[in-house]
């Protein structure tokens, strides 16, 4: 009789019961949380077991209700969190943002940096004002953030720090300049992070890299210029928020406790395109 090819693999990988990537009795921060790429990691998250409280990038009624959204999003799995307005990139704002959602819920085990904004314009119509607002929104609320939650995470011994990058960290595109500066600077900013904290506290620092993603600000905003990223896309296609889920799970999670300092993309194979 055939044995039944299923039933081989599930013999084969069988770990006895235990999901390496089951993130139960964890609290996830995302930051930035009022858009659908952050409600795709928030879920995400809160699927794989954890808790999820999330923190709005200005005081802003509308940023205030869309990151509830997201909670209660994740509160309808059983899970815990709650919302912060805060002002990220303030210092002593975020410090007490964090202090007030331990207190309220649990310690901070998580971090994912999820505010992403997009400036694009041509480099002669920008000013330093815009350059200055990119760099504020996509940089500095990482490092604010990401310095108010790591203390913790090293004195507990265990810790994840996810940051979103676009793809135009290192690939050019007419327009981007200055939202691909901005890209550069996380990714400058995980990978000294990630070797800094990471020597023996349990902390590890990563970034995801985003390919060209439907409902996300970007140059594919533009339909003329969506058409031709279909085209060039190798698979022929844009992604959607949702196609970041499980990484952004796995480096969360205990698997990827050898996996520091390093540049995750999740992008349609565009980085290795011609």
């Amino acid at each position: 009789m055939t044995q039944d090819p299923t039933a081989m693999e599930r013999t084969r990988f069988d770990l006895e019961g235990i999901d390496p990537f089951d993130l139960s009795g964890r609290h996830a921060l995302v930051t930035g949380a009022t858009t659908d790429l952050a409600r795709a990691m928030a879920t995400a998250l809160a699927e794989a077991g954890a808790d999820v409280s999330a923190t709005t990038l200005h005081d802003d009624p509308a940023e205030a209700a869309a990151a509830a959204n997201i909670v209660a999003a994740c509160a309808a799995m059983g899970r815990h969190g709650t919302v912060r307005q805060v002002d990220l990139a303030s210092p002593p704002d975020v410090a007490a943002a964090v202090a007030a959602i331990e207190s309220e819920v649990a310690p901070v085990d998580i971090l994912v940096n999820a505010a992403h904004g997009a400036n694009i314009k041509p480099i002669l119509e920008a000013t330093l004002d815009d350059w200055n607002r990119e760099i504020l929104c996509n940089a500095t609320t990482v490092f604010v953030a990401s310095r108010a939650v790591a203390p913790g995470m090293i004195a507990r011994g265990r810790g994840r720090i996810v940051n979103l990058v676009s793809v135009l960290h290192d690939r050019g595109a007419p327009n981007a300049a200055v939202f691909g500066a901005s890209q550069g600077a996380i990714v400058g900013f995980t990978k000294s992070a990630g070797l800094e904290w990471g020597r023996g506290t349990g902390v590890t620092v990563n970034a995801l890299a985003l390919g060209f993603l439907d409902g996300v600000p970007g140059i594919q905003a533009d339909p003329a210029v969506r058409g031709i990223l279909e085209r060039y896309v190798p698979l022929r296609r844009l992604g959607t928020p949702e196609d970041l889920a499980g990484a952004v799970v796995y480096l969360c999670s205990d698997h990827a406790g050898f996996v520091d300092s390093e540049l995750v993309l999740v992008d349609g194979a565009i980085a290795v395109h011609a």
